[in-house]
């Protein structure tokens, strides 16, 4: 590489480095020049002109230190000047580094707010960066990810097509026709998924709070996975606080985000079980987990499996496919009510997801820790 090209390297990494020494050098021989000898500067000029490098600098805790070290030079100078006995407060020179010293606060307020502003359109523009790129791995993910169902579907018609040919292979057309379906409504969900982060992310969902009984809703997403966890030979256990819980918060939501959690416990289990429990505790928290004894989460996974990539890939070599995007839809849904959801999980040990919903959920105070205090850990 040239030497000027590394030049250049080096000030576009250090530029703002630079742009306070410079600041700070230009203020000192400033201040030098006005002490040392008797030319008459443009104080309001000369002295803002540190100023402004500190805030092409970005670095406004600068402006602020140099605007009050010459503001304090200003009238610092002068009264080294001033020969005895001439000081007044009509004085020309008095009246000028007045002037001066006000306009010096005054260009460091306006710097500032510059500085500010321009902070706030580079955090706007890296923003709209950062979106633009994740719509980009988002559609690139999403759209490896479905060329599985698709290919799936386009070998199970071109079987289907086959059989309708051949009657000794009719027999095969109704598990065909299911492997089909299945494979469509995998596709589908996947797309659902896509435009409901897509929904959220824009700010189109909002929340619909109602007052409803968690027991009850716990109970009703449990039954309606009974069947999936008997059809695998797994226990789907639920325990209930004591005394009830009632919340006020999105039902809805809530129930998507149980059906979720729930749904991915069984995919990832084949022997043991999910086990689902809820409890206020200390500070007016609802707590509630989901609980499996199924593959685990690698713990290189664990601080992704809330994104909407990485969760794409399979977590473990057994086959299964990964979580989806389900996680990251459970995550922003949890937010948006003001909780957490967080994991914990050891390979070949299982997982346990773990609902944090604020103080204000709950209609009314209760304290119970019980058993997910030590489901959870």
């Amino acid at each position: 590489m040239p030497a000027s090209q590394r030049l250049l390297d080096f000030l576009h990494r250090h530029a703002r480095v630079l742009l306070c020494g410079a600041a700070i050098v230009l203020a000192a021989a400033e201040v030098y020049v006005d002490w040392d000898t008797w030319i008459q500067l443009n104080v309001s000029i000369v002295y803002g002109l540190p100023l402004v490098l500190a805030a092409l600098a970005r670095n406004r805790r600068l402006i602020w230190i140099l605007a009050l070290m010459l503001f304090m030079a200003t009238f610092a100078v002068y009264a080294v000047q001033i020969p005895p006995g001439s000081f007044a407060p009509h004085e020309p020179f008095f009246v000028n580094r007045v002037l001066a010293s006000l306009t010096l606060l005054l260009s460091a307020s306006l710097l500032h707010g510059l500085s500010v502003a321009a902070d706030a359109l580079e955090a706007r523009r890296t923003e709209a960066e950062e979106a633009s790129t994740r719509k980009s791995r988002l559609l690139a993910s999403v759209s490896h990810d479905i060329r599985t169902p698709l290919t799936t579907i386009n070998v199970m018609a071109d079987l289907i097509r086959h059989t309708a040919d051949d009657p000794a292979l009719a027999a095969q057309v109704p598990e065909l026709a299911r492997s089909l379906q299945a494979n469509a409504l995998s596709m589908a969900d996947m797309v659902s998924d896509v435009l409901d982060i897509s929904a959220i992310d824009s700010g189109r969902v909002r929340l619909n709070e109602s007052e409803f009984s968690l027991d009850e809703l716990l109970a009703l997403e449990c039954r309606a996975f009974e069947p999936q966890a008997r059809a695998k030979g797994l226990r789907l256990s639920l325990g209930l606080p004591r005394p009830p819980i009632r919340l006020r918060a999105d039902k809805v939501k809530l129930a998507r985000v149980l059906r979720n959690l729930i749904a991915n416990a069984i995919k990832f289990t084949d022997v043991g079980g999910v086990t689902v429990h809820a409890a206020v505790v200390p500070g007016r928290l609802v707590l509630i987990s989901v609980r499996d004894t199924g593959i685990g989460i690698a713990q290189d996974d664990l601080e992704h499996v809330f994104g909407e990539f990485a969760q794409l890939r399979n977590p473990g070599d057994d086959g299964k496919r990964g979580w989806g995007l389900g996680l990251a839809i459970c995550k922003r849904l949890v937010g948006m009510m003001g909780g957490t959801i967080a994991v914990e999980s050891m390979p070949g040990h299982g997982a346990t997801f773990t609902l944090r919903l604020p103080a204000a959920c709950p209609s009314e105070s209760r304290e119970s820790a019980g058993p997910l205090s030590a489901a959870t850990g």
